[in-house]
């Protein structure tokens, strides 16, 4: 095995839960985070250019699956059958299934991860203003199918760290 493939296998075997997981918050379900997580490896360890650590390999991932998700078009994923659970993190899953996959990412990079507009146009090579109009669309989804959500337009586009290192070394 290359030095790539030491990379990849070093890579996933550190940070692997870690990057589907992420995937799964991005796009929604298993068929279109594996997809999200073949295609940043592809994107990550096919270049030429070997990542230097396992964090730094996930953090190539991260972001390629960042840049990846804000861009899909695909329609919504319909929501897994009811549970009977209303606890607060059931409601806000099943929300985030109700949004297009473009808006979920911006929402799972704006809350999940905490990040401000400006970091996450940084993050995923979006404008600015696409960002505030995507997370703009995004809460009037929320509010218009779960009034009682709690989330804010002013909150998604101001709130939020501005960096996103704190952010990639959790991962």
């Amino acid at each position: 095995m290359g030095r790539w493939g030491r990379a990849l296998d070093a890579t996933m075997r550190e940070h692997g839960e870690a990057i589907f997981a992420h995937a799964r918050a991005l796009a929604g379900d298993d068929e279109s985070a594996t997809a999200l997580v073949e295609d940043a490896l592809v994107d990550t360890f096919s270049r030429g250019h070997v990542p230097e650590s396992p964090a730094a390999g996930s953090r190539a991932m991260m972001q390629t699956m960042r840049r990846a998700a804000v861009r899909a078009t695909a329609p919504p994923v319909p929501p897994p059958p009811p549970d009977g659970r209303t606890d607060a993190s059931s409601l806000a899953r099943e929300a985030l299934t109700a949004l297009p996959r473009h808006e979920r990412a911006l929402v799972v990079l704006r809350y999940g991860e905490g990040l401000a507009v400006e970091a996450i146009a940084e993050e995923t090579g979006l404008k600015e203003r696409d960002v505030r109009e995507g997370l703009s669309r995004a809460v009037a989804l929320l509010l218009s199918a779960y009034p009682g959500i709690g989330v804010t337009v002013e909150d998604a586009l101001e709130g939020g760290m501005l960096e996103t290192a704190s952010v990639e070394e959790a991962w």
